[in-house]
């Protein structure tokens, strides 16, 4: 549990800073939990740890002595020391909580060794300047100028991804919608490609400039060639979308500035499935360290995918080459409802991400976190009706959720009725409850979710399930013959 407190209080300053983007949370969650269990390795005769872009603990050999000979639990004081000198380093403003708010009672530990040990834990962070600055805004890489909230403004339709002006929130009509007033530049910003050279970071065992399995033959890359296909299949969709749809793709979107992306929300079900099996903190400190480098893993080989092609989203398709064409939407607008004004279901200040379409993010993210934690628990059973466990603040993973009681369910998520804030009071119509059995059938509706919110086609879903497959096997590879990890003993 010690670990768990750690975490949450590591996601509030993340969120608080405004940096959880699917990018930039991967860097920071990697560094944050290699960190973690690098320090744990002190405290194992056979420890093995990372030192990947890692400058080594000085002390070493002293600290662990020490910790051999010592007849106090010192690990909680010094993961202490190595999480307050990490965020610290991370945000200048980071609360700094004290050991009593952790449930910590500090072991006494020779003073100097506070130092190496600060500087050890800042170097996990130091060292991922460059990682971080990919996470980035790293370029507008557009095809021309960007394209109006409810149209575009190319000529000549191009599957080719574009940016989008999108509304703030600053500015509301008469429903209360936002809107965006072209003279008035606090009314709207317009979408960069958010880490556009991210895929250039070597990951934990993927490096996409070297090495990347080739889904080239399954990608399609023109309108007649495949993407119309897709957008029809998608707008298929959207004829029924119903309530049930409707919840899961708001459930997993994670785009609210207030609740984690799909890299932190596995890091929540990993918290959960600690709690059910009583784990260590050893066993927790391996368990996220194997969790974070899959994900990591995950981003960089996505963002590989989404460089390469830089496919339009399907507000991009829709928009551009059904422009005066009915189409199928949720929107309460009047019918008929042209293809120019096509919005995915997601938060009017939102629209779509700031980046490409295939790879997806969230099923690339998801499946291979599924998948490492379906290896270290050995397939674990999350919904059965009893489990249960304790989580501090449960809408960082939907705004929408029902948090009357923090201890909650595992695998059961409720929604009450009209507690949607894409429709408030309206949808769900009645409460609605999702029941996830398994890790795999959260994953899927996971990546299905990208589909019912408009995001992604289920061409762009496939293939980035093909994509997670290959990535989750060369990290559970390195786990195993570098790390000796063996799941859950």
């Amino acid at each position: 549990m010690i670990v768990s407190k750690f975490i949450w209080n590591f996601f509030q300053e993340v969120i608080a800073n405004k940096d959880n983007g699917p990018t930039k949370t991967s860097v920071l969650m990697y560094a944050y939990f290699q960190m973690l269990y690098n320090l744990g390795t002190l405290f194992e005769s056979t420890g093995i740890p990372s030192k990947d872009r890692v400058s080594p603990l000085k002390n070493a050999p002293l600290i662990k002595n020490y910790i051999s000979k010592s007849t106090a639990d010192l690990l909680p004081t010094v993961l202490y020391i190595g999480h307050r000198a990490f965020m610290k380093k991370l945000y200048l403003n980071s609360t700094q909580l004290s050991a009593p708010d952790f449930g910590i009672n500090l072991a006494p530990i020779p003073t100097n060794m506070t130092p190496d040990i600060v500087a050890y834990a800042e170097s996990h962070l130091t060292e991922k300047a460059l990682e971080l600055q990919r996470a980035g805004f790293a370029t507008k890489n557009t095809t021309g100028l960007p394209a109006d909230y409810t149209g575009s403004t190319s000529e000549t339709p191009s599957p080719q991804w574009e940016q989008l002006i999108v509304p703030t929130g600053t500015v509301k009509g008469t429903n209360n919608l936002p809107l965006i007033v072209p003279s008035n530049p606090l009314s709207f910003r317009v979408q960069n490609f958010l880490g556009a050279d991210f895929y250039k970071n070597r990951g934990f065992a993927v490096n996409p400039t070297e090495n990347i399995i080739d889904l080239s033959a399954k990608i399609s890359t023109t309108w007649e060639g495949g993407l119309k296909k897709e957008m029809d299949r998608l707008l298929d969709v959207y004829k029924d979308l119903d309530d049930r749809k409707k919840v899961i793709a708001e459930f997993f979107a994670g785009s609210s500035s207030q609740t984690l992306p799909p890299t932190g929300f596995f890091i929540c079900i990993a918290m959960q499935l600690s709690q059910k099996y009583k784990q260590t903190t050893q066993d927790d400190l391996k368990m996220y360290f194997s969790l974070a480098a899959g994900i990591f893993d995950a981003g960089v080989s996505a963002w590989y995918y989404k460089a390469t092609y830089n496919q339009a989203r399907p507000i991009n398709l829709i928009r551009n080459y059904y422009a005066n064409k009915t189409v199928a939407s949720w929107t309460p607008l009047s019918t008929p409802i042209l293809g120019k004004q096509w919005l995915p279901y997601q938060e009017f200040n939102f629209v779509t991400p700031p980046f490409p379409d295939v790879a997806s993010g969230h099923s690339t993210f998801s499946r291979v976190a599924s998948k490492i934690l379906n290896w270290w628990f050995g397939n674990p059973a999350l919904y059965d009706g009893f489990s249960t466990a304790t989580i501090p603040n449960i809408n960082l993973l939907c705004p929408s959720l029902n948090i009357n009681d923090k201890t909650v369910s595992i695998g059961e998520y409720i929604f009450d009725k009209g507690c949607s804030t894409i429709e408030p009071d309206i949808t769900p119509k009645v409460r609605t409850v999702l029941r996830y059995k398994t890790l795999d059938e959260l994953a899927s509706d996971a990546g299905l979710s990208r589909i019912y919110g408009g995001i992604h086609s289920f061409q762009t879903n496939e293939v980035s399930m093909e994509l997670a497959d290959w990535v989750y096997e060369r990290t559970k590879r390195k786990l195993t013959n570098e790390f000796k990890f063996n799941g859950r003993i």
